[in-house]
């Protein structure tokens, strides 16, 4: 058998089966056991609500993170040498990733800048 072919079987092994943590499955059940309603009320909704639900979640994480992530642009606009420490680290990052790694650098910069008690960071 070729590797190629041995990867695929192991995905498709993957894929099938459900990777369960024995410690995590323990305390859920036991969480499910002592709010019966809860578990009631979520056996209760449909398979489309359920995934409004799931998605629902996953959506207010995204839009906080990204309203997160314009405040630190934001600090780091208004801070012309913090800016240019950014740009510098920044500087051979491939186009397509700039944005990305802008926002990622920014972020350390202003935990570096909390952390020594600088510039009072209020983002």
């Amino acid at each position: 058998m070729s590797l190629k072919q041995a990867i695929a079987d192991k995905k498709a092994r993957e894929n099938t089966e459900q990777r369960i943590n024995p410690e995590v499955d323990a305390k859920l059940t036991k969480y499910i056991s002592d709010n019966p309603k809860l578990y009631q009320y979520y056996n209760d909704l449909t398979k489309e609500q359920l995934i409004r639900k799931l998605m629902l979640g996953k959506m207010q994480r995204n839009d906080y993170t990204q309203q997160r992530d314009q405040e630190i642009v934001k600090w780091v606009e208004q801070n012309p040498d913090i800016k240019a420490k950014v740009e510098e680290r920044i500087k051979n990052v491939p186009a397509e990733n700039r944005q990305r790694a802008f926002v990622r650098v920014a972020k350390d910069e202003a935990m570096r800048q909390t952390m020594r008690g600088g510039q009072g960071v209020s983002v």
